[in-house]
């Protein structure tokens, strides 16, 4: 931390020291120098704001970028963001984290999908089946503030939130269709048509994905999806979006052999996933905006099999959980250089799980939220954000998360941030009302969970210093990020003290977790880009299993090279120092992964086309998740055809 503030100081008296070179006074500096060229980030304050005026630190991934990685996932693209996590805890489940492998479902992070919140609000709550949930082929940019943001997005918006941002309707007239197939029964195909119909644009998508997941393990997959978006402008200061979708997936699941866990026996879970999500827009001029947004989702699960050694006993992991949302927005420029958002919001998720519950009731929570930033300008080359969000949860009460953050501009193109913030994750349904029993010829067999309703939410207090470097004349762009995150009541199971003896939903203090990160994009050359995201992380705690969660590096570096015309290499490395994913008591060994994807552009006529060549762990297989399963070397192919 010492020797990171450090570099921010020097980073920042050569960046001064050069505008004093230039014998211009730095209040003279044009707006223009250091808006220039940066990415406007949508998503941090709720405000459409430059990358270095943004009240936090935010990775961009643009869809050239999503194309040369060769992922198949989304939560596999992530692995470009510094301090995230990758893991896939069978081949059907793959997961992203931030800052510790801390749960194996992504729940404490918040991922939106053009404005809709996939968090689920099933079982422990969840956004890795959301992850899924999206083509990639669809997608513009992502958007990833590494860090807190319940101060503009409410609980669960906890260590990270991630912002998918789909291509607008549009841009995306004609045909496309993508086959992939390769190794361990990849086979992926994706099509997709773009018209207009009067003054509304339209995108219909369909795609499958199927693969059979790691070696030696239960986990084949197969999830089909479908989506809608329509994009209308009924006059030039008003915006429209409706999007819909439906997903239907099929994973393997269960121990093999079942004699490991005779409670988790091989079988296939069915999900279901359906919403629909519409928002408008109107430029008021000045600065000013309203917005109204609405949306509606129901993912269910049929997941029931007997007890593998009591046939007897009858496991039923199925359910289903809805979520709605409404929200209002309002933008005001109050000055020429200060703005205000500020906006309600009113959610409500259920859940019923005759299993979950031991009842056939739908459970129910429901929140308000109020939130505002303001943003200040003081001095030209001075942005303050200030604000927060006022949440009700109505079983856990009322919540604030505050956050003030200044940015400053040093020189044109260098900037040093500093601010904190707190934010929250809510206990979900199960851990505020859950009720978990197990009969065996209409006699109680077991009662393994039973919430008292007592849990608390998680929080976290955030401080941390950052910079935003541009040297133009090398191509490069520097990001990085110091910090220290305080989590207190962490949500736990209590512990079984027997059979029959049910767990509890109950708060422990937390890790304190302690670092640095940065991601440096370098451009020598017209047809080079280098990235390095980086990590260096430390955790305090009382408990030995909450240090080990959180590994002291993780590294992705990616090369891309444009070799001749039409024909480009992408390599990207990943590794990260021991650790342990939370529940397994497995430390793997240092685990890497290179991939290397060859691809060839090409044209016939009007139709625009891509041959690549996709290898994922080429230096060899690498422990995944536990120390038994592995990801082994895996080769596919790609053709995509736009016309």
């Amino acid at each position: 931390m010492a020797r990171f503030a450090g570099l921010l100081a020097l980073s920042a008296a050569w960046a001064a020291g050069g505008a004093l070179a230039q014998q211009a006074p730095v209040a003279e500096a044009s707006e223009h120098g250091y808006f220039e060229d940066l990415p406007v980030v949508l998503s941090v304050s709720r405000l459409a704001q430059p990358l270095n005026e943004v009240p936090g630190a935010v990775t961009v991934i643009d869809r050239d970028l999503i194309r040369r990685s060769g992922a198949r996932e989304v939560a596999e693209v992530l692995r470009l963001v510094p301090g995230f996590l990758f893991t896939r805890r069978n081949g059907a489940n793959p997961v992203a984290t931030y800052h510790g492998a801390l749960d194996i479902y992504g729940a404490r992070m918040q991922v939106y999908v053009d404005g809709r919140s996939v968090y689920s609000s099933f079982y422990l709550g969840d956004t890795h089946r959301g992850l899924q949930g999206v083509v990639l082929e669809d997608i513009e940019r992502i958007e990833v503030l590494r860090g807190s943001n319940s101060a503009s997005y409410g609980a669960n918006a906890f260590l990270g939130v991630v912002n998918i941002i789909t291509r607008h309707a549009a841009d995306s007239h004609g045909g496309m269709v993508s086959l992939t197939r390769g190794d361990k029964g990849i086979d992926d195909g994706v099509a997709r048509v773009g018209w207009a119909a009067g003054d509304v644009n339209l995108r219909l998508t369909a795609s499958h994905r199927r693969d059979r997941g790691l070696d030696r393990v239960h986990d084949d997959s197969l999830l089909a999806q479908a989506h809608l978006r329509a994009d209308w402008n009924p006059r030039p200061s008003d915006e429209v979006r409706l999007n819909a979708g439906s997903m239907r997936g099929r994973f393997g699941e269960g121990a093999r052999p079942a004699a490991t866990n005779p409670g988790n026996i091989e079988r296939m879970i069915e999900w279901e996933d359906v919403y629909v999500n519409a928002s408008w827009r109107r430029d008021l001029g000045d600065g000013g905006g309203l917005a109204l947004h609405a949306s509606y989702e129901r993912d269910g699960y049929a997941d029931r099999f007997p007890y593998a050694t009591i046939p007897t006993i009858a496991i039923d992991n199925g359910g289903i959980g809805d979520r709605m949302e409404i929200g209002f927005q309002h933008t005001l420029g109050l000055a020429v250089r200060d703005r205000l958002v500020w906006g309600i919001e009113w959610r409500r998720e259920t859940a019923q799980s005759q299993s979950f519950f031991f009842s056939n009731a739908t459970f129910s929570v429901n929140r308000f939220r109020g939130f505002l930033n303001y943003e200040w300008r003081p001095h030209p080359q001075v942005v303050v954000n200030a604000g927060g969000l006022y949440e009700n949860h109505n079983i856990i009460g009322d919540s604030f998360a505050p956050r003030l953050t200044a940015n400053l501009h040093v020189a044109a193109d260098h900037t040093l941030r500093a601010g904190m913030t707190s934010a929250s994750r809510a206990p979900g349904l199960y851990e505020l009302r859950g009720d978990t029993r197990f009969f065996s010829g209409g006699v109680l067999a077991d009662w393994t969970f039973r919430s008292s309703g007592k849990v608390k939410a998680e929080r976290v207090l955030s401080q941390e210093v950052g910079y935003l470097g541009r040297f133009r004349s090398l191509g490069l762009t520097v990001d990085g990020r110091a910090f220290v995150e305080r989590m207190n009541d962490r949500i736990r199971f209590s512990g079984r003290t027997g059979v029959g003896v049910p767990n509890d939903a109950v708060n422990a203090p937390g890790p304190h977790i302690h670092g640095f990160e940065y991601q440096f994009d370098w451009q020598p050359t017209t047809t080079t880009r280098i990235l390095l995201a980086e990590a260096h992380l430390r955790a305090a705690s009382g408990r030995a299993d909450e240090i080990i969660e959180v590994p002291h590096r993780s590294t992705t570096l990616s090369f891309i090279q444009q070799l001749m015309r039409g024909v480009d290499l992408s390599l990207i490395s990943h590794s990260t120092t021991p650790f342990s994913w939370s529940g397994t008591n497995n430390v793997l060994d240092t685990p890497r992964q290179l991939d290397a994807r060859l691809a060839w552009a090409f044209a016939v006529g009007a139709t625009r086309g891509e041959a690549s060549v996709t290898v994922q762990a080429v230096n060899g297989g690498h422990q995944e998740y536990v120390r038994a399963n592995r990801f082994e070397r895996r080769a596919f192919a790609t053709l995509r055809l736009d016309f």
